[in-house]
């Protein structure tokens, strides 16, 4: 991935707040500074620049100016609080100024395949899913899916001719960055499915290559999987595109099942016309399949031998219709959403009955983070064979640098939340010396490290990763958590191209809308002017950095950067906001970023809530509900192999030996453990208290979990 530093990576730990007037547009500086920070790491980093707090008063801006170097990652393990003082600034190319053709303001254009919604029924429709609550299952288990055949599958209509000679070259979609996934045409096959040896004409499937009249292999379609944001590629056998055959009961995929969520399996195949070396970014969309598993075993119907036939039989159909509400349990044939056809597809969930979780449950394979605390490492769990990040952390460490509340605080969480686009834990568990974090290995890069390459985004793309930011605060500040350091290195992309919110050291829980807070953290480019006042803050902090977000990937920088600290934090508090041309940031966007980037807290966009936010024109054509149920497709995809691919991570942390090191001095006292109590999770249980899901750990004398 990236090889440089970040700057950062310094995520403070102090405490303020304050407000000024809004601001003005005028000049950009943009053009004239080169990137303030490069980052060389993966998104799995430990300790981002340690933390300490410090009094309003006491804080040293002098001090603010020593040059840092430091190699980080946004998987940060301590990354609770740090010095003001790390800001170390590589060379950043000059953000691209646009060509003349991009000055169209696309932020007015209604979503590609949809009509425009009303913002306020999907405003208000979206509330539910973004607050949804973690479910637990009623026991611990695994979810086993088998893949079986497909049947009408069709090309959608902008590649229909992808695999026609006198018309490939250039099929591959450009589309905005929310294009519905649906944009296609139903295939006038109704062929039954099975193996066909030679290749079909039908669904837009014309002129695929063959070999002795066998489709290539290369252009089947195959499958992503995606369960709770673990994801899986499997490849179709034989058949041909339009009907593929997978390996069925043959194969079973397995997923650990800590929370109810639906299983989802996106349908791809091979564009012929994609450039060399785009891998599967440039795949075309066939369409996805939705299941509602079922999390507890079936229940057999009896019969009432007094009750007379007519009355058995209503029963026993009110019986079997309870069960089909409950959830899909077996091999079903379920439709293609924007797409056609249906897939066959089996799901069975099965009970677990292991005992607590421990190191020797999983396989280590590549070291993709590391800081001063401990590290993160890609790993295997054996039973199931799916891959995961494994975020370690030294307890000695946390203790000595009194950083055991941040530490458990983003334990906390995580577990409470049930978001899209927050990257999803999956377990803890601890031994006497370690924390032990496993959550879903996202493995697109760092939204920095996408950014730093193209330099910035067009108002599209920026509008998707910003819409789909947006509901993941919305969800945080639904569970009273301010997120407190959004930045493009605490962002993920998936496979897909979603974002996944991670890195939640810096968190405030507990925080009502009339509750305020001083603690003085977060990065020195995204920071509140009123956090640097010192009068403090509310969760309206959280949509001043979104607004700095959605400028710097509009323009290439932050709005008030600044290679001096102090000057930068003087633009903070009392620079006018400039702005580029309308090619770069059209008017819509313009007018956001003013209302996000006002400098009082109480006149802020978002101050009454994030649906004033969602309701900006901006947003107008976004479908709240769509989005948060990611049905929209996005144009941008990373380039990512499978789930073992560690290609977007630093090659100074892969290249290590992956272990789990021994931990040298003294051991610590039971006093000192039980401030780990109740750190394990292993199943989530509804409801915020202690986030649901502390199981007793009884692994050593003294348990800590009592």
């Amino acid at each position: 991935m990236q090889q440089a530093t970040s700057a950062r990576s310094a995520n403070l730990g102090l405490d303020n707040s304050g407000g000024i007037s809004p601001n003005t547009p005028s000049t950009p500086i943009f053009a004239l500074i080169p990137h303030p920070r490069t980052s060389s790491a993966s998104c799995w980093n430990l300790d981002a620049g340690l933390t300490t707090a410090y009094n309003h008063d006491d804080l040293d801006l002098q001090q603010a100016e020593a040059v840092h170097s430091c190699k980080m990652s946004s998987w940060n393990i301590t990354k609770s609080m740090s010095t003001i003082s790390p800001l170390c600034r590589g060379g950043r190319p000059e953000p691209l100024i646009p060509p003349a053709q991009q000055k169209e303001d696309k932020s007015q254009r209604p979503i590609s395949g949809t009509a425009t919604p009303t913002n306020e029924s999907t405003i208000a429709a979206s509330e539910a899913l973004t607050q949804a609550p973690v479910l637990k299952t009623p026991k611990p288990g695994i979810l086993v899916v088998t893949l079986h055949e497909g049947h009408g599958f069709s090309l959608p209509e902008q590649h229909r001719n992808a695999f026609n000679p006198t018309h490939g070259g250039n099929s591959h979609s450009t589309g905005n960055a929310f294009s519905v996934a649906g944009s296609t045409r139903p295939s006038s096959s109704s062929r039954t499915p099975g193996f066909m040896a030679r290749p079909q004409t039908s669904g837009g499937f014309s002129g695929i290559p063959t070999n002795h009249g066998r489709i290539s292999t290369k252009y089947m379609p195959y499958a992503l999987i995606d369960f709770d944001k673990v994801q899986v590629f499997v490849n179709s056998v034989e058949g041909n595109p339009e009907n593929p055959l997978w390996a069925g009961s043959n194969t079973q995929y397995k997923f650990d099942v800590s929370r109810i969520t639906e299983l989802v399996v996106h349908l791809y195949i091979r564009n012929p016309n994609a450039p060399p070396g785009s891998g599967r970014s440039q795949d075309i969309f066939l369409g996805v399949v939705r299941v509602n598993p079922r999390f507890e075993e079936k229940q057999p119907y009896v019969e009432d031998p007094k009750a007379s036939k007519k009355d058995r039989e209503k029963a026993a159909a009110e019986h079997a219709n309870r069960e089909r509400a409950l959830g899909q349990s077996g091999v079903e044939w379920v439709g293609v959403q924007y797409g056609t056809g249906k897939l066959k597809i089996g799901v069975e969930y099965v009970e677990n009955r292991a005992g607590k979780l421990k190191i020797e449950d999983f396989e280590l394979l590549k070291v993709v983070g590391k800081g001063s605390f401990g590290k993160v490492m890609q790993v295997r769990k054996k039973d199931t064979y799916r891959i995961y990040a494994l975020k370690t952390i030294r307890k000695a460490h946390i203790i000595s640098r009194s950083e055991v509340a941040h530490t458990l605080a983003e334990r906390s969480v995580l577990a409470q939340i049930n978001n899209p686009f927050i990257v999803p834990l999956k377990f803890t568990f601890q031994s006497p010396e370690k924390l032990y974090f496993v959550l879903a290995f996202v493995n697109g890069g760092e939204l920095f490290h996408h950014l730093q390459k193209e330099q910035r985004f067009d108002v599209n793309r920026s509008r998707f990763y910003t819409a789909e930011l947006l509901c993941a605060l919305e969800c945080l500040h639904g569970f009273n958590v301010i997120y407190r350091d959004l930045k493009p290195e605490n962002i993920l992309l998936d496979y897909q191209g979603h974002i996944a919110l991670c890195d939640f050291g810096l968190c405030k829980l507990d925080m009502k809308d009339e509750d305020r807070t001083n603690t003085f953290c977060g990065t020195p480019e995204y920071l509140a002017p009123e956090l640097l006042m010192g009068n403090g803050y509310n969760k309206t902090v959280d949509w001043w950095t979104l607004g700095v977000l959605l400028y710097e990937m509009l323009t290439g920088l932050p709005p008030f950067y600044d290679e001096n600290t102090n000057e930068m934090y003087r633009k903070i508090l009392s620079e006018p906001l400039h702005f580029p041309g309308h090619e770069v940031v059209p008017p819509a966007a313009k007018d956001l970023l003013t209302k996000l980037l006002n400098r009082d807290p109480q006149q802020r966009l978002g101050a009454n809530g994030s649906a004033e936010i969602k309701a900006h024109p901006f947003f107008h054509a976004i479908d709240w509900r769509k989005l948060l149920q990611r049905k929209y497709e996005p144009a941008f995809k990373p380039s990512v192999v499978d789930a073992l691919d560690t290609g977007n991570f630093d090659p100074e942390f892969t290249n290590e030996l992956p272990q789990d090191s021994f931990v040298d001095g003294p051991v610590l006292s039971e006093t000192l453990q039980n401030q780990f109590s109740g750190f394990s999770y292993n199943r989530p249980i509804a409801g915020l208290g202690d986030a649901g899901g502390s199981v007793r750990d009884p692994s050593y004398v003294g348990s800590l979990d009592r």
